[in-house]
């Protein structure tokens, strides 16, 4: 007889989830992680996001590969082929800079990052300010707009 699991919580479905999305990450399959988040609801698109962040969060590479996927850059294995990948070689400076994704900053469609702690984006070294500058067009929002676009862009990526 066995005791495979025997006294120990067995995996959730978020649990399921979340190791099927960084297993996606770690092979670069975009398609893979469309068939997971395509099809769930917010909230558990939410907690499944969390935890594939938190589980990456070693892996700086996946991460910013995911990223990369969340801002559209990356929509098919293909893609991965591509020699530019603007978002994604942005995020991994973000995030080796001490930014964390989807908190400090958060990949949009339409291959945008939404800088959301200000301070800290201000407190990072000259240098990482003025790559994001001349790599991006940089514009400032006041929170309500800011809010409105988060708004607007939510209601385009709910599925019904």
């Amino acid at each position: 007889m066995s005791g495979k699991g025997f006294g120990q919580r067995q995996p959730s479905k978020i649990d399921k989830l979340v190791e099927s999305a960084v297993r996606s990450c770690h092979k670069r399959h975009p398609e893979s992680l469309d068939q997971i988040f395509d099809n769930l609801p917010v909230k558990l698109n939410k907690q499944v996001l969390n935890g594939t962040v938190a589980a990456l969060e070693t892996d700086i590479d996946a991460l910013s590969w995911l990223c990369g996927y969340f801002a559209s850059e990356i929509n098919s294995s293909e893609d991965n082929q591509k020699p530019r990948h603007s978002i994604t070689k942005l995020s991994k400076l973000l995030i080796t800079s001490g930014m964390k994704p989807f908190c400090d900053f958060a990949p949009y469609p339409g291959c945008r990052i939404v800088i959301l702690n200000t301070d800290k984006f201000e407190s990072l070294p000259e240098e990482v300010k003025t790559i994001v500058q001349q790599a991006f067009n940089v514009t400032e929002q006041s929170g309500e707009e800011a809010q409105q676009i988060n708004d607007a862009l939510l209601q385009e990526l709910t599925v019904t």
